[in-house]
């Protein structure tokens, strides 16, 4: 039967890498809400060997998601879903980056375990920033499990959370380090059950500062604050997650599940954080911080 393999945000960024490093002898979904963008990078890659086909999908919208799943399994086995689809704290209000960041993780979990059988895979892409989150305003379990019991209700619930620091300039990007935070969250609570159930390995992955459309200049003041505390003083390329991500989804890789993976350049390790991050000039160097 033919292997398929489905990416979520394949259009660009670390999507669009792993979509370029998953086995040629599969069929892989690339999705996205710019189905002409799509196109454009399955052009690309189908050039290089790779079998790409095209599906438009709003990760925000269970129908999309549900649909994207039922169309991944009249192709094939699917074998291995990465959910690369997110939005940055710049890139929307805190209600949306919860719909595609939060949800939208829920969403994919959930729709394609219905389809997926025993020796397949989910990887969800998460944060190094779900590690930055203040104690003080990260959301407790009860809130969080919300999303499964009451989507709505979770969106009020985060959306109030993200604008406890009353500073509305930095509300979004408090959305985006909760909604990462969620995310690992919750693909360590599929883990078990999914692997249990019917033999799918859950795992997440957490990269840090990328160079993707998506990230924020590398030459801004809180990028470059972010990279003196990367071991390897630099924004990873997206083809070094993409190889991450695709060698842990490989079958040998068959004993790692239910954790995260931090892939930021030893950043968090360091001792980087959101709130230093508020006060560049207070903050000091990692030199001396031993």
């Amino acid at each position: 039967m033919n292997k398929v393999c489905v990416v979520t945000g394949g259009g660009s960024g670390i999507g669009k890498a792993v979509a370029q490093m998953l086995p040629k002898d599969c069929t892989v979904i690339i999705t996205g809400r710019n189905e002409e963008k799509l196109q454009k990078t399955a052009d690309e890659l189908n050039k290089e060997g790779c079998h790409i086909v095209v599906r438009a999908c709003d990760v925000s919208k269970r129908s999309d998601v549900t649909s994207l799943a039922e169309y991944a399994k009249s192709l094939g086995e699917v074998k291995i879903v990465v959910n690369a689809a997110g939005i940055s704290g710049s890139m929307g209000s805190s209600e949306k980056i919860y719909r595609i960041n939060a949800l939208g993780t829920v969403y994919v979990n959930q729709e394609f375990y219905k389809v997926m059988d025993k020796g397949s895979v989910i990887c969800d892409v998460a944060s190094n920033s779900a590690y930055m989150l203040p104690s003080f305003l990260t959301p407790k379990e009860k809130k969080y499990l919300l999303a499964i019991t009451d989507e709505e209700a979770f969106i009020k619930a985060m959306v109030k959370k993200a604008h406890l620091t009353k500073k509305e300039e930095i509300n979004a990007s408090v959305a985006y380090l909760i909604s990462k935070n969620f995310a690992r969250w919750y693909s360590s609570k599929c883990a078990f059950k999914y692997m249990y159930n019917k033999g799918i390995r859950v795992f997440s992955v957490s990269p840090g500062f990328v160079k993707t459309p998506m990230t924020v200049k590398e030459d801004s003041p809180v990028s470059q604050h972010l990279l003196k505390y990367s071991g390897t003083q630099r924004g990873a390329e997206p083809e070094e997650l993409g190889y991450v991500i695709a060698s842990l989804c490989d079958e040998r890789a068959g004993y790692l599940m239910g954790v995260d993976l931090l892939v930021d350049g030893g950043c968090i390790t360091s001792g980087y954080s959101f709130l230093k991050a508020r006060k560049l000039d207070e903050c000091p160097s990692p030199e001396g911080n031993w």
